[in-house]
């Protein structure tokens, strides 16, 4: 017996040739979308590519030749088809038609929860975990009478045109690269705490920085303190040089681009919120390419294009994320993560580095400044603190001061003096390439 839940056999080269030739014709959006099988299955603990051969059997390898639904439906397993001829649901996208088979199917075969926002309009008229095995689908072989079809042999049709996928030999070389490209390493922490449960409903990707400057402050650090409680904002994932920790379930929504109040269009609940760490342990570049992966790999899954990347910026006209913004690299980023989504393995920063010989020791004494000063020392302080160089020591000044002070465990007064000036410094040293 062949169990429905559990990780995929085959590969996305493999469905992709099979279906090219089972059907040469074959649309190419839906060479495009086949990763979403495998991407949405292994967030509900789904076989995806038990899914894809399910979704082949009920359109005729997507001819759609005889089949109740058509390609324009997003509707790939016949999903609310109750008798011949009858056209039933149709989802937006393709990832929402996806996701509402996978959903289904875990609803057939798991008494679990679902880690994603249900789609799937028929969830509940299943009897829950009555078919855990693919042979069980069908009605007529399952023990309690229940199951997807009522067509005899259905599920080991299913299994027929999945054993035919995995007869196919897939090059090492595919393979590696598909591992790589399709999936990240990503560490859960899911918390519960400061966040909608529930009430999330993702339109777009949206990337901060977080600002903390001090050392520790990795991933991992902002992920154990926001599973603690004790951190007002909270995203959805952290990202630093070495890990990614996902810290919210997409379902949940943020407590991370609320200062927009909406007015721009994105929302704490219709958002993916990225944060990227600046500790000065972490390879600042590297968490940014490790986060310009991790949107390809969320854009991919929801069947979205760049245009729903945003940056914190465009949710509330907050300078964040501050270090992109100030070193121009938004328009790169955008660029890579396109790049990634296509397959890319590895994508060079095209951006040119600011590289800076640091001299020897020089004895110099700085001005205490706060706001209302003006002149260089006020400019030279924005500069290091990544917001606009105007010399003039005002709200986004004094703000970013004192959430630095914050950070580096000094008296948050926005008061630039002695050690203010010290920790300023120590950052710009730590953070030169």
């Amino acid at each position: 017996m062949l169990k429905i839940m559990g990780k995929s056999q085959a590969s996305i080269e493999q469905m992709r040739a099979y279906i090219r030739k089972m059907n040469p014709k074959v649309s190419d959006s839906v060479i495009k979308m086949i990763p979403l099988y495998i991407t949405e299955g292994a967030a509900e603990g789904v076989r995806g590519d038990i899914a894809f051969a399910q979704s082949c059997l009920e359109t005729g390898n997507f001819t759609f030749s005889g089949s109740a639904v058509t390609l324009s439906q997003n509707n790939f397993c016949g999903l609310g088809v109750t008798k011949t001829g009858m056209r039933d649901n149709s989802f937006k996208t393709p990832a929402e038609g996806i996701r509402a088979q996978i959903q289904h199917l875990q609803a057939y075969a798991s008494m679990d929860r679902l880690k994603n926002r249900c789609v799937d309009p028929r969830y509940t008229y299943v009897n829950r975990g009555c078919a855990p095995y693919v042979e069980w689908l069908g009605i007529q072989e399952n023990p309690k009478w229940q199951g997807w079809a009522s067509g005899r042999n259905y599920g080991q049709k299913i299994i027929n045109i999945l054993n035919s996928i995995l007869s196919i030999k897939a090059s090492k070389k595919a393979l590696k690269t598909e591992k790589e490209s399709v999936t990240m390493n990503i560490i859960k922490m899911i918390s519960k705490k400061n966040c909608y449960i529930g009430q999330n409903k993702p339109a777009y990707i949206v990337i901060h920085e977080t600002d903390n400057w001090s050392k520790g402050a990795d991933a991992k650090a902002h992920a154990t303190a926001m599973k603690n409680g004790n951190l007002a904002g909270t995203v959805h994932y952290y990202v630093d040089s070495k890990s990614v920790y996902q810290t919210l379930d997409h379902s949940d929504g943020a407590w991370a681009v609320g200062d927009g109040k909406g007015k721009y269009g994105i929302t704490n609940r219709n958002s993916i919120n990225i944060e990227i760490c600046v500790n000065p342990e972490t390879d600042y570049y590297k968490a940014v390419d490790y986060a310009e992966q991790l949107a390809a790999q969320l854009l991919k899954q929801y069947g979205w294009g760049t245009d729903r990347l945003k940056r914190h910026y465009d949710a509330s006209r907050k300078n964040c994320p501050r270090r992109i913004q100030a070193e121009g690299r938004w328009p790169e980023f955008v660029k890579k993560t396109a790049a990634y989504m296509k397959g890319a393995t590895t994508v060079k920063n095209t951006t040119t580095k600011n590289t800076i010989t640091l001299t020897e020791k020089i004895e110099v004494q700085f001005p205490v400044i706060q706001r209302g000063s003006k002149g260089t020392a006020v400019s030279v302080l924005q500069a290091m603190l990544g917001v606009k160089v105007d010399g003039d020591f005002g709200n986004d000044t004094d703000t970013s001061l004192k959430a630095f002070q914050k950070n580096v465990k000094l008296t948050a007064d926005g008061i630039c003096g002695k050690d203010t000036w010290t920790k300023v410094i120590e950052h710009v040293k730590a953070n030169t390439k």
